[in-house]
């Protein structure tokens, strides 16, 4: 089993050959420190079985990095690991095709099983994370997927595509095909019948107890 690991801290690349090492005995970790040099040893062969991206090592570009190595390695599953990110990064990710997302603050145990889940073909979040994406996320509209109750309410709020874009770390042209799914879904014509059916179809808010 062949692992790639992207990132430009030493140390870490060390402590995850020791970890891998003594872990997972069946896998060979090869470490490098930018992108162009994990894109020529992704392009060789044989294939690699797992490639972790640091998104902010250098030629990374955050996102577009990633974006950039999915779509030139399709069949290379990808991780993101990275020293701090918001729920809105880790989604972002998973969005983009990452199968999980790896906080460089994981114990070796997590990060060790962590491992495994991707490689045996699962996707791995850590758990506060996700919990802390559904605490941030509009109430839901029916009928609309949890991206698309994100768009609507920016939407409803007055925001342009290319705001909520920006907001949601999205390009304008994705921001686009969801409101128009939104419209179809909604049965709406434009924004402001959009806004109107979102505040029609949102569930009240629960009132305090007694």
């Amino acid at each position: 089993m062949r692992i790639l690991l992207a990132d430009d801290h030493p140390l870490f690349a060390e402590a995850l050959q020791a970890l891998i090492a003594r872990s997972l005995p069946q896998a060979s970790l090869t470490a490098v420190a930018d992108l162009d040099q994990a894109h020529q040893v992704l392009a060789g062969s044989p294939p690699f079985d797992l490639a972790i991206l640091d998104l902010h090592m250098p030629g990374a570009n955050g996102f577009a990095g990633l974006e950039t190595t999915l779509k030139r390695f399709p069949k290379t599953p990808v991780v993101v690991i990275s020293g701090a990110a918001t729920a809105a990064d880790v989604t972002k990710a998973l969005e983009l095709g990452a199968r999980g997302f790896l906080p460089k603050t994981l114990p070796a145990k997590v990060l060790t099983a962590a491992l495994q889940v991707v490689i045996s073909g699962g996707t791995y979040v850590p758990a506060e994370y996700a919990q802390a994406e559904a605490a941030e996320a509009p109430p839901p509209v029916a009928g609309l997927t949890p991206r698309e109750t994100e768009v609507l309410s920016l939407l409803a709020a007055g925001n342009s595509n290319k705001e909520i874009g920006r907001a949601l770390k999205l390009q304008e042209i994705t921001v686009k095909l969801h409101v128009r799914n939104i419209f179809r879904k909604l049965g709406v014509r434009n924004r402001v019948e959009a806004a109107n059916a979102a505040a029609r179809l949102r569930p009240p808010p629960e009132s305090a107890p007694q």
